[in-house]
């Protein structure tokens, strides 16, 4: 039969997953997770610890914080770019060598839990939060869909990583390209596609569409809309509803929200291509990009949520709790310094700081509503709940790249009907 886990808004890429569990399948270097007793006064904690990280908003600056209370503890920064970061931490897994306390995805996380690689982090959500200001324990600072979206799919019972920042997804438009074309932000999908004709009429690019990255994040949004409420152990490539996931598509490219050429083109091609005034919207997240793109554009940004695809409302987007997650390590030789740092992470001064300077949407329970207008909608897109679950099958990891490197393409391009891309998706799902 199928096997279910849960579908995740994934920035890292091909990380092999299989060879993570391979390692503790086959003899390999894993260590079993120890858990030694927890820590918990500054002054009876000192020594080194490694945090490694794809985020370039966790700088030295944001590790000298941590000092301040804890000057006993040095937190040696590994930065590694995020096009390199699976690999590095594949290698580190496989050799039993994982940092102290390190960034992860979804996807990841339940494969390091499976392999025994990370310290169950029950017992230290159950002590303090970082401030102690939390009416408990550390697990209550928690948004609890966030937290408990970070751990989906695990089998082991526990907690084995945390919600650093949550992640949503909306649309940045240029407010002057809509002004002369005459459109608003759509509340329907009918709207957005006559928007979609409108702007490129105009000669404008209507919207993003990033192929080489998150062109499966419209397949994942409309079959979020027309699979609700079914049961994964009826799915069928067949179903009408699986099928009128890929209409959904083929109904936007026919009123052309995007260009051909679009198929291929990378985040930094399309953060380009709306600063330069081309494309008349950006559908991104919001942390580093949002930045970048209120920093460099030349014209006056507005940001909206997307409407529901096939009408049901609200609308869910993608992304969640499992999209930055901080994870500690079993093998780690100080535990009690790697908790009180992701404590510190996840604290109310760092989640504030970071949603007013990094347009970051936080974990906790944080008020961050005047850090930026167009946080906005993205803030009121994770409101509306994450999809981060659909009726349907995972994707094998070959299966995926060919889903979103021909099927897609092929239906965007008119190569294919929405049923003979649904057909094609068979025997491309994980199954037991």
């Amino acid at each position: 039969m199928f096997r279910s886990t849960p579908r995740r808004l994934t920035f890292l890429g091909g990380i092999a997953i299989a060879g993570l569990l391979m390692t503790a399948c086959v003899g390999g270097t894993a260590p079993s997770s120890e858990q030694t007793e927890l820590v918990t006064d500054p002054s009876e904690i000192s020594g080194e610890i490694t945090f490694s990280t794809w985020w370039a908003y966790a700088d030295q600056e944001l590790i000298d914080g941590f000092s301040k209370k804890y000057p006993n503890v040095t937190v040696n920064l590994d930065f590694t770019a995020v096009d390199s970061y699976p690999t590095k931490m594949q290698t580190l897994a496989s050799s039993g060598d994982l940092p102290d306390v390190f960034a992860v995805q979804g996807p990841t996380l339940v494969a390091l839990a499976d392999a025994d690689q990370l310290l169950d982090l029950d017992d230290a959500l159950a002590t303090a939060d970082y401030d102690g200001t939390a009416d408990s324990d550390w697990g209550s600072t928690f948004i609890p869909s966030l937290l408990e979206g970070a751990n989906s799919g695990i089998k082991a019972d526990g907690t084995w990583g945390v919600p650093f920042t949550a992640i949503s997804v909306a649309s940045l438009y240029n407010k002057d390209a809509f002004d002369e074309v005459g459109v608003t932000p759509p509340t329907s999908f009918d709207e957005l596609l006559s928007n979609c004709r409108a702007l490129s009429a105009a000669g404008y690019i209507p919207m993003s569409l990033t192929g080489a990255a998150w062109m499966n994040w419209w397949a994942m949004l409309a079959q979020d809309q027309t699979m609700q409420g079914e049961s994964e152990d009826d799915f069928d490539v067949s179903n009408p509803s699986y099928i009128r996931s890929f209409e959904i598509i083929q109904e936007m490219a026919e009123a052309d929200c995007w260009t051909d050429s679009q198929i291929t083109t990378d985040i930094a091609a399309e953060t380009a291509l709306f600063l330069q005034g081309k494309t008349a919207q950006f559908i991104t997240v919001p942390e580093n990009f949002l930045k970048s793109v209120s920093d460099g554009a030349s014209f006056e940004l507005g940001s909206y949520v997307l409407p529901a695809l096939d009408g049901k409302t609200p609308n869910r987007t993608i992304g969640g709790g499992g999209a930055n997650v901080l994870a500690v390590s079993a093998s780690s030789e100080n535990q009690s310094a790697a908790v009180a740092f992701a404590k510190y992470l996840t604290s109310p001064e760092v989640q504030t700081s970071l949603a007013a300077s990094e347009f970051t949407i936080p974990s906790t329970d944080v008020d961050v509503a005047a850090a930026s207008p167009l946080m906005t909608a993205y803030l009121e897109a994770a409101a509306n709940g994450f999809a981060d679950e659909a009726a349907m099958p995972s994707f094998t990891t070959a299966g995926a790249t060919t889903y979103n490197t021909e099927i897609l393409p092929n239906l965007i391009l008119g190569k294919i009907t929405p049923e003979e891309a649904a057909l094609a998706t068979a025997g491309l799902f994980v199954t037991e």
